[in-house]
């Protein structure tokens, strides 16, 4: 129910939803926004403690990813992927 508010609230202050910028965070966090879709998905963490949580732990997993020197295993490099697609779909919370 509070997502529910939150989401009127942003709505009404013409913001993006929690929603519409989980669809946009992994492209936020790779930089391939446009100016305004970043700003907007910007604006919305700053005040959404929730969405900045999960764009930590993105950057979390960016971060260990990038850092790995071994090859990754492509089998769980996919599963993650399809992982972030489902957390952005809004199908994991």
């Amino acid at each position: 129910m509070k997502m529910l508010i939150a989401d009127l609230m942003n709505r009404l202050r013409g913001r993006m939803t929690c929603a519409e910028t989980l669809v946009l965070l992994q492209q936020y966090l790779d930089g391939e926004l446009t100016v305004e879709e970043a700003r907007a998905v910007a604006v919305h963490l700053d005040s959404c403690t929730r969405c900045d949580e999960e764009s930590e732990i993105y950057r979390q997993i960016k971060a260990s990813i990038g850092a790995a020197s071994e090859v990754h295993d492509s089998d769980v490099l996919e599963r993650l992927q399809r992982f972030g697609e489902r957390v952005g779909n809004g199908e994991v919370s």
